[in-house]
């Protein structure tokens, strides 16, 4: 006979910075069922977007990974199934071969994603690094990390939250925004906008990579 079906409150474990949005989760007998936006959630008000409501599909994938591959060349057939022991031994390996000097660790992205908040993952390989003596990257090095760090040089970060921009602000600028995934910081925007901020949205499309074309094709818009 099934048990009764238990709903968790929790936050979506997808890490689209500064949203964190409230996420219910069914369980019953220790199966997840379904998940979906928390309307009690005072910041996203019951929103979950694509990668929130697909986040169940991390859990009981058949094609998640659950033991390490390695290879010794590129090719379809290349990688091979071991044991932890092994990669652990092959990694170590090649660590000591190329010494601590010329050794950088960086976890990947995935590694905060999947456990937003705690992180324990990334911390672990940087106490790593630390008590090593190598470099650790951080994986924001390549997503939002480039984007905090201009808004930090222009004083942004001390002086501004979404609800004072919603509030306060007369001219907005979106450099490199994905508001589809970040609801929260939208409807501060339309807020200000509703008050007649003026909004600048800058769109750069890197669709040309190839030798001999343009890298770039830049567009800015302006609008009332």
């Amino acid at each position: 006979m099934a048990g009764p079906i238990r709903t968790i409150p929790t936050m979506c474990p997808m890490n689209c910075l500064p949203t964190l949005c409230g996420m219910l989760v069914d369980v019953q007998d220790g199966e997840l069922l379904g998940v979906r936006g928390d309307k009690d959630n005072p910041d996203s008000q019951g929103f979950l977007c694509v990668r929130g409501q697909a986040s169940r599909q991390i859990i009981g994938n058949p094609k998640r990974l659950l033991k390490p591959l390695i290879r010794e060349h590129r090719s379809d057939d290349a990688w091979q199934e071991v044991s932890w022991d092994e990669a652990l031994d092959l990694t170590a390996g090649r660590i000591a071969a190329a010494g601590r000097e010329a050794t950088a660790l960086w976890s990947g992205h995935g590694n905060l994603a999947n456990n937003s908040g705690l992180s324990v993952g990334s911390q672990m390989l940087a106490r790593f690094a630390n008590l090593y003596g190598c470099q650790n990257w951080n994986p924001a090095m390549i997503c939002w990390g480039l984007g905090g760090f201009g808004a930090g040089l222009t004083g942004a970060l001390k002086i501004n939250t979404k609800e004072d921009m919603g509030a306060n602000a007369e001219f907005i600028v979106l450099w490199g925004a994905n508001l589809a995934s970040q609801p929260n910081t939208a409807r501060y925007l339309m807020a200000a906008k509703k008050r007649g901020a003026r909004t600048m949205i800058d769109r750069a499309e890197a669709n040309r990579w190839f030798e001999g074309l343009p890298r770039f094709e830049s567009r800015t818009e302006a609008t009332a």
